[in-house]
């Protein structure tokens, strides 16, 4: 109630419709709603259409500060789960814990990859419909698509834009369940398809109040609550680690093929000079030195063993080519002895003297040598007796003929020797 006390009917005339005016004015201010910017780290809600059967609306939650002792990402949005200045501590009671991406109680609702084991150490956040925060050490394991995101050389990869979704499985058609800031850090733990399988630190989980309480803070939570985040960040270091060691493999294989090259360009110039002038056991050395200071398994041993075959190859052509241009040693000539002659060279033919008897036709003599006959004998003149020599290896000098139809030829007989004894 307002009570006012003016002096005088003239003021009275003039001051009440100026309070009256003043007093409606203060009336109209208290039903405006303030106005203001955003909390920093609220999670914007998904358009109605991409929100999941079940899932809760994203409210802007407050912003929370970094854990003790956990990486902080650097350019990353601030985180959505709310958390205490000092640490609160639970443990998992259930058997397995599947961690959901909303404070939603849904018969199958979307839950991370992450499982929880029995009495797990976690932090916890706040509370919301029958469910409470989980604050991972790196985050929830989920899914960002590369297409907005840039990978370093050293293989650390961070958001490119702004609102990027960060998924719990690697689907388009699904609404995100965050949103993650420009140059967001992600712990990369391997890659599927055309997607980062991936942690973001801020991003929040949930486990029913059921499943999780919480615990006194002792050394003994402390530390088992450490060794979570270490196995945690094993998993992305791991990868980091792989590119950093292939990086160094490559690096060194680089250094390797250039100790070969060197050895290589020595011989592209040795081939250069005249092939009588060429000289390869020096190269041959150096190659062998290289060798030994190579990878175990790099691709410069290949090279190497190539280069050996091709510095081999052509030191055999040119040892090669030398020999066959170089003069044979003059020896003493030796007089050369004249040989005899075949002193049976003066026989048409030589053999063994057969005969060879027919019934109703006269007999006939032949050459046998080797077991095969060679030539029938005659001797018109009737100067030899051919019976004579039968059985005996004869020589024989005369003319010889080949009748029509015969398949021996016939030699008539001038000279005959005897040769050897009968048999």
């Amino acid at each position: 109630m307002l009570n006012l006390r003016i002096g005088g009917a003239g003021a009275s005339t003039f001051c009440l419709p100026l309070v009256a005016a003043l007093f409606c004015g203060a009336i109209v201010t208290a039903q405006e709603p303030a106005t203001g910017p955003t909390p920093a780290g609220a999670k914007p809600a998904p358009p109605a259409a991409e929100q999941p059967a079940g899932a809760q609306p994203a409210v802007a939650q407050p912003a929370v500060a970094q854990p003790a002792g956990e990486p902080a990402a650097p350019g990353a949005q601030d985180p959505v789960v709310t958390q205490p200045a000092a640490p609160v501590y639970g443990k998992v009671r259930a058997d397995e814990a599947r961690l959901r991406c909303w404070p939603s109680d849904v018969a199958t609702p979307p839950v991370f990859e992450d499982v929880l084991a029995k009495d797990q150490v976690v932090r916890l956040g706040e509370r919301d419909n029958g469910f409470r925060a989980v604050i991972l050490p790196l985050g929830p394991l989920g899914y960002v698509s590369k297409r907005f995101t840039v990978m370093a050389e050293d293989g650390t990869v961070t958001t490119k834009g702004s609102k990027v979704a960060f998924r719990y499985r690697p689907r388009t058609s699904e609404a995100p369940v965050a949103q993650l800031a420009e140059s967001t850090a992600l712990h990369v733990i391997d890659e599927q398809g055309d997607w980062f399988r991936a942690r973001a630190v801020g991003v929040p989980a949930w486990l029913a109040s059921a499943d999780v309480e919480e615990v006194e803070a002792d050394d003994a939570v402390e530390k088992a609550y450490e060794a979570f985040a270490a196995n945690t960040q094993a998993a992305s270091q791991a990868r980091l680690d792989a590119i950093a060691a292939e990086k160094k493999r490559r690096e060194l294989d680089r250094i390797d093929l250039e100790a070969v090259q060197v050895v290589e360009a020595a011989f592209t110039k040795e081939l250069a000079k005249p092939i009588e002038e060429q000289r390869f056991d020096g190269l041959k050395k150096a190659l062998a030195k290289v060798e030994k200071g190579l990878q175990k398994d790099g691709t410069a041993r290949g090279a190497a063993a190539s280069l050996q075959k091709r510095i081999e190859t052509q030191q055999w052509i040119a040892e090669a080519t030398a020999v066959t241009n170089s003069e044979p040693p003059a020896a003493d000539a030796e007089p050369q002895k004249e040989q005899p002659k075949d002193r049976l060279e003066r026989f048409e033919s030589i053999g063994w003297l057969r005969y060879e008897s027919r019934i109703a036709e006269p007999g006939v003599f032949y050459l046998e040598k080797g077991g095969r006959r060679q030539l029938e004998l005659t001797c018109r003149t009737g100067r030899f007796d051919l019976a004579l020599f039968v059985g005996r290896e004869v020589g024989v000098i005369g003319p010889r003929r080949s009748p029509l139809g015969e398949v021996l030829g016939t030699l008539d007989v001038a000279r005959i020797e005897v040769l050897g004894a009968a048999r």
